[in-house]
């Protein structure tokens, strides 16, 4: 039986396949014009990753601890303090959940850049947290 977290994680998977598989294009490599609208898709693509990662990780908590936690920074802390992952993978997915807020809220584009430089690690941490979920979910089920 599928379960909401199962659909979720199913979901969040894709977004990191599509996420992972944008960063394959290496925008030095085309006209400035162009290359700017790569930069801006990955970075986008990024923006839907973490949204939905937080929100895969607050039904996993619930469903795995019974934690109810509301706001991104909250299921992370949850996450980790449940022993789900080690404080240097909690203190990357905050400064991630910071970096979607800036871009949503304000748009500079040296910030922009330098969150941009930032997506590789970014993916290495979506997969970390992808695999402590589904280990633990194959563990229990």
């Amino acid at each position: 039986m599928e379960t909401k977290f199962t659909r979720k994680l199913n979901d969040l998977e894709a977004a990191l396949s599509n996420f992972r598989e944008a960063l394959t294009l290496e925008p030095s490599l085309f006209p400035e014009l162009v290359a700017d609208n790569i930069k801006s898709g990955q970075v986008q693509k990024f923006e839907f990753t973490v949204e939905l990662l937080w929100k895969t990780i607050q039904v996993f908590l619930f469903e795995v601890d019974g934690v109810d936690a509301i706001t991104p920074k909250s299921v992370a802390k949850e996450f980790v303090e449940a022993g789900h992952c080690d404080y240097e993978a909690y203190e990357l997915l905050i400064r991630a959940i910071n970096d979607r807020n800036q871009l949503s809220h304000i748009y500079r584009q040296e910030m922009a850049e330098s969150i941009w430089k930032r997506l590789p690690e970014y993916v290495c941490l979506v997969e970390q947290i992808v695999r402590a979920m589904r280990s633990k979910i194959q563990v229990t089920m």
